[in-house]
């Protein structure tokens, strides 16, 4: 935040006790070296383990707690520890600590949206590699049940297009209603290639980004 950025992306799991935690893999290897499952952990498992520099697991509480006023939040509910009967409590915790105009709820898994979406939340579906791979008639009859405000594309979707092609695909989403929001935005290069095209842009550059605003 103080390097310029509106907001942040992050991913929620789920303990072993039913805690909602701050973290991106199911596993906890990658940021402590420790080789253990978020879902076989309890929250005092998690925060006890060391990444450093005296951090540990967050909980959502605590990341609510602690987004500076006005600071926007993308939150992506990760399947491998979410499931559809979380919702209800994570909608209910998001509308008791943040704007809902200041949030976004997103997930690879157009069925922990569904919920989200119903009662009125913005939701952001993920574009993956799955999701290519099940072809456009799936992917048509998903965005038509789910009705998201929200693409959320990887930089990697333009790259492998070409210009002209990834033009006409954005424009396509566009005129469709749907507001386009690009991940792992890292270089200068990468975010004139999507200048007027994207709503947000994740990035894990947000200085460099910034002074080449």
């Amino acid at each position: 935040m103080a390097a310029g950025a509106d907001g942040v992306e992050c991913d929620l799991q789920k303990s072993a006790d039913g805690r909602y935690v701050i973290i991106h893999d199911p596993s906890t290897w990658v940021v402590s070296g420790v080789r253990g499952e978020v879902a076989g952990m309890s929250l005092a498992d998690l925060q006890r383990l060391d990444l450093g520099g005296g951090e540990r697991i967050p909980t959502l509480e605590e990341l609510l707690s602690w987004l500076p006023a006005g600071a926007y939040l993308d939150l992506e509910l990760k399947d491998d520890t979410i499931t559809e009967f979380d919702c209800g409590p994570i909608a209910d915790m998001l509308d008791a600590r943040i704007d809902r105009a200041r949030l976004m709820v997103s997930s690879f898994d157009s069925g922990l949206l569904l919920p989200f979406r119903r009662r009125g939340f913005t939701v952001g579906y993920l574009v993956g590699e799955e999701t290519i791979a099940r072809g456009a008639g799936d992917f048509a009859a998903m965005l038509l049940r789910l009705r998201p405000q929200y693409l959320n594309l990887p930089i990697q979707v333009g790259q492998a297009l070409g210009a002209r092609r990834a033009a006409f695909l954005y424009r396509f989403f566009r005129v469709c209603g749907f507001s386009l929001l690009f991940w792992t935005v890292n270089t200068l290069e990468d975010a004139a290639a999507v200048k007027g095209w994207a709503r947000i842009i994740v990035t894990d550059e947000v200085e460099l980004l910034a002074a080449g605003r």
